[in-house]
């Protein structure tokens, strides 16, 4: 009899903490994060089909019978927004890499096909032998159309051209810490190639330098190693500055910046290269009760740092420079960059904030501050005034760092007054 009771209790209880720990509503859990966006995502207005998407996925989440299952939903609702800010975890060994942390090249939805614009020079795509102007026609065995509709989870129909490349590029990162294999395409000829899983470049990186540099010319050429949020990069850069000794201009390397970092790290170096406290960038901010077209614009500001650079500097991005490596690099050109010389950048929405979820048990990372340039265009909308390959052409050749060589070799030919150009007014 005892036993009996004891089995019967054991039951009930099982029985009671199962039903408890299942227990979960997927509209309170759609409400929360649908009203979480609405209040505190300051780009909402720029997804043109936001009402429809929002439609769609709100019937298709409140059908959900787990809170996995609404957060996986969930992710591929957000990517329709293509904003590589707006992310939703927890993230578990099943979600996509984070992009573009996670890409090791970048691509353009084209005929069907995934037309590869840029790699990612020392990705393992570079070792091997992946170029620019190769298509991708098959990811991990499925086709570009299944590739595609497995990362947004509608049909293909439903998507515009740049929701279709933006899936695109997150399926080509793959899994987390997985290896890849990609079908591609030269000319008329078809190979298939394995790629390591795309965080281990950017986890090596992390025990290397944070900034590299060298001489080029008379030249001096510095390279961030996407440390933008590490205090020892400020560190690096002073020291950097003071190795290359004399040179008659700086080659500002961002291109190599995925994961962003923040203004803790970026104004310290911007203030080598102003003399007074200058405005690299402005900002608003969205609340709960103001929305950002309606708060007051702010300014961002740099002070004064020694070793002060008095010499022509250009800038290097392209579409691994993300986030607070966007903001240096509109920064550079409000303080007088001679060019930014490269391809458009990754397009990291705003200064983010993580907000809880509590009815999924997730979290979700929203831009709530609008960022600007110094003369008032919004900072996505910003591109190199030297458009060339980011990060290699088609045979390879970095002709990023090639044109900024030429431009300072204009700016200091001999006879020619070495003059920075002053900050931008406005």
């Amino acid at each position: 009899m005892k036993l009996n009771a004891f089995l019967c209790f054991s039951f009930l209880l099982t029985t009671n903490f199962s039903a408890s720990a299942e227990t979960f509503s997927a509209l309170d859990a759609w409400k929360e994060l649908d009203h979480n966006l609405q209040t505190h995502y300051a780009y909402l207005d720029d997804f043109k089909d936001y009402q429809q998407t929002r439609q769609l996925f709100e019937n298709k989440l409140n059908n959900l019978d787990s809170k996995q299952a609404f957060i996986d939903l969930s992710q591929a609702y957000l990517r329709h927004f293509t904003d590589p800010h707006l992310n939703l975890g927890p993230l578990n060994e099943e979600d996509y890499s984070v992009y573009p942390t996670g890409a090791d090249m970048y691509v353009e939805f084209n005929d069907n096909s995934a037309l590869i614009i840029d790699v990612k020079r020392s990705s393992d795509a570079d070792v091997k032998g992946i170029k620019p102007g190769d298509k991708v026609t098959r990811i991990d065995g499925n086709t570009i159309s299944q590739a595609i509709q497995d990362v947004m989870q509608v049909p293909l129909s439903q998507l515009n051209k740049a929701q279709k490349s933006y899936a695109l590029n997150i399926a080509l990162g793959g899994k987390r810490y997985q290896k890849r294999e990609i079908e591609f395409q030269r000319d008329t000829k078809l190979a298939t190639v394995e790629l390591a899983a795309s965080y281990d470049a950017i986890n090596a990186l992390g025990n290397g330098p944070k900034v590299s540099y060298e001489k080029i010319d008379e030249f001096g050429h510095i390279r961030f190693n996407n440390a933008m949020g590490n205090a020892q990069t400020v560190d690096e850069f002073k020291a950097a500055l003071k190795l290359l000794g004399e040179v008659k201009g700086y080659i500002i390397d961002l291109r190599n910046t995925p994961s962003g970092g923040n203004t803790g790290v970026a104004e310290p170096i911007l203030g080598h290269f102003t003399a007074a406290p200058s405005v690299y960038q402005k900002y608003r901010n969205q609340t709960g009760s103001v929305q950002f077209n309606k708060a007051e614009l702010k300014d961002a500001l740099t002070k004064p740092a020694k070793q002060q650079i008095k010499v022509p500097f250009v800038v290097l991005a392209g579409r691994w420079t993300g986030s607070i490596g966007e903001g240096m690099t509109i920064g550079f050109d409000a303080l007088g960059a001679d060019a930014v010389i490269g391809a458009p950048m990754a397009d990291l929405l705003g200064g983010i904030k993580r907000l809880v979820l509590d009815q999924s048990n997730a979290w979700v990372e929203v831009g709530f501050e609008r960022l600007y340039h110094v003369n008032g265009s919004f900072r996505e909308d910003f591109e190199p005034n030297i458009i060339v390959a980011g990060d290699m052409d088609k045979n390879g050749k970095d002709v990023a760092l090639e044109t900024a060589v030429s431009v300072l070799h204009s700016k200091t030919k001999a006879g020619q007054k070495l003059v920075r150009k002053h900050p931008t007014k406005f």
